[in-house]
């Protein structure tokens, strides 16, 4: 709740296993649920459970099962954690819920992950960019911004399965049906790149090695990858709702002469994104909802 103090925020989380008597929709009606997918049916691990219990501290809000949580109001915001709550996604869109969307950020971390994009309402940040200051993204390491450079083919990287799910599709008919639409546009060699295991990708072939080797135009819906190709000097073309969507084109029609932003609209997008992701102190101590709600 709002009133509730600072001080409060930083208690332990209030945890919840059951719908039964746990709220009384009339005095809390907007409290926060955090969702632990795991709670109905498995013990609950503390780097499991991280995400709810911290996001609950700083919202005053109240970690639940997901299955506990759908027995509530829809006045209740929900917090969901990744893509295995891809179904309360699609429930909250379907009910007009508001909810807390967490996953991997944008950019800034390394092989340990520091930055954890929070999206209200979604589960990236489409939002038209928003006038900000620098100070957020000069505190994310690694951030780089490359001059665009030529490249002779088109690389695609498909989505996971989970997260096409999502909008209901899967990621073998998608590739298939882009792969398609190239070759009404272009006769350009074309490369796919499924995605891997995180470890995997950030030490062996990682991104910026793939679109290093000659690549022209990545080819996405909603991956990550979008964000990362733009700011290595990649232009790209996102064929879903994308946090890069800003400085990316939309139709596969352009491949052979894609959007490339310039440095100036580069920086403000990222400024922009910088305001999405956040530490898991800011999380706990409050920083992250006053952010997502201002």
């Amino acid at each position: 709740m709002a009133s509730r103090t600072h001080a409060h925020r930083l208690l332990p989380a209030t945890v919840i296993m059951h719908p039964d008597n746990i709220i009384d929709p009339c005095r809390y009606p907007t409290q926060v649920l955090c969702l632990d997918r795991k709670m109905e049916s498995h013990p609950r691990k503390h780097r499991q459970a991280v995400f709810a219990d911290t996001f609950a501290r700083g919202c005053d809000g109240m970690v639940m099962s997901s299955q506990a949580a759908w027995h509530l109001p829809v006045t209740h915001p929900w917090c969901i954690r990744g893509m295995k709550l891809g179904r309360s996604v699609n429930y909250c869109w379907e009910t007009n819920r508001t909810f807390y969307y967490i996953d991997n950020g944008y950019f800034g971390n390394s092989a340990k992950k520091t930055w954890f994009r929070i999206i209200k309402d979604h589960v990236h940040d489409i939002r038209p960019i928003i006038s900000r200051d620098r100070a957020r993204l000069d505190r994310c390491v690694g951030v780089k911004i490359k001059s665009f450079y030529p490249g002779r083919k088109i690389l695609i990287a498909p989505p996971s399965g989970k997260s096409l799910s999502l909008w209901h599709m899967n990621p073998e008919v998608w590739v298939k049906e882009v792969v398609t639409e190239l070759k009404k546009h272009t006769d350009r060699p074309v490369e796919i790149r499924l995605k891997r295991p995180r470890q995997e990708r950030m030490k062996v072939d990682t991104i910026e090695e793939a679109l290093a080797d000659d690549v022209h135009c990545l080819i996405t819906y909603n991956s990550v990858a979008a964000c990362e190709a733009v700011m290595l000097g990649k232009p790209a073309i996102c064929l879903g709702p994308n946090a890069a969507g800003a400085v990316c084109g939309n139709d596969l029609a352009v491949v052979e002469n894609p959007k490339k932003p310039s440095e100036a609209e580069r920086e403000a997008w990222l400024r922009h994104l910088s305001y999405s992701q956040f530490t898991f102190q800011e999380m706990a101590d409050g920083t992250a909802w006053r952010i997502l709600n201002s």
